[in-house]
């Protein structure tokens, strides 16, 4: 089973050379050749949405808007049709009142947060998947918004235990608190070996790490790997992260 947790950036023409218009070509050739079960995307926008819809045929895609109209920018996921079933999908926002569209902590910064839930089903294989782009400005309320995720993955189990994975763009490097309680759970981030991910399309001289793929100890000890995806041609990346692609073997 392979997938990906991909902070695709949300900007359409604000970044020169490195427009998504001018990304997008790479983005569709390296999903096409790796043929990962599933992507999960943070950053998404109805524009790029719409690309990936028209062109990455073998995939179907869910799209979570995180606004109280349910419009703005949001995550997504695009599952392989040929290997990968959506069971169910939860989508809640990162704050006190979860059930509450467009709500928020009052520590973080104005846009809402939110986290895309999906039960799926890859080669016989049940797993759920907690996809997150926690804030980006406050540290207090990406911790906060930890615990609301930790607390729906304890309640999932306690109803239906099954293995899951908790991925996406934290905001929070290594040795920060929301990870350190992320660790205390406890989950095991099986892309540890990936030493950074934001570079900010080459532009950072020392990258930070703040893009995860955690599990239990139980479903980190199956063998794996992860690989970041660090593609670039003529100075165009992929996105201002790299995308982080876990293999596992059950």
């Amino acid at each position: 089973m392979k997938i990906v947790t991909f902070n695709i950036r949300c900007s359409w023409d604000k970044d020169g050379i490195n427009n998504f218009l001018h990304r997008a070509g790479g983005i569709l050739q390296k999903i096409t050749e790796e043929k990962p079960d599933a992507v999960f995307f943070q950053e998404a926008t109805g524009k790029n949405i719409a690309f990936l819809r028209n062109f990455l045929s073998e995939y179907h895609i869910i799209f979570n808007q995180r606004d109280s109209q349910y419009k703005g920018e949001g995550l997504a996921l695009a599952y392989r049709k040929q290997t990968t079933e959506l069971l169910a999908l939860n989508a809640f926002w990162l704050s006190p009142t979860p059930h509450v569209p467009g709500s928020r902590f009052e520590e973080q910064s104005p846009s809402p947060r939110i986290c895309q839930a999906v039960t799926l089903r890859c080669e016989d294989k049940i797993f759920r998947v907690y996809n997150v782009h926690l804030d980006h400005i406050c540290e207090a309320a990406r911790s906060l918004a930890v615990d609301v995720v930790l607390n729906q993955i304890k309640n999932d189990n306690e109803k239906q235990p099954s293995p899951f994975f908790l991925c996406g763009d934290f905001n929070a490097e290594p040795d920060s608190e929301p990870i350190q309680r992320c660790k205390a759970f406890p989950l095991t981030d099986l892309a540890e070996n990936v030493e950074h991910t934001f570079h900010e399309f080459g532009r950072i001289e020392n990258p930070w790490k703040i893009d995860y793929v955690f599990t239990s100890a139980e479903t980190a000890s199956l063998p794996h790997t992860a690989t970041p995806w660090t593609d670039e041609r003529d100075g165009i990346y992929l996105s201002d992260h790299y995308p982080v692609c876990v293999e596992l073997q059950w």
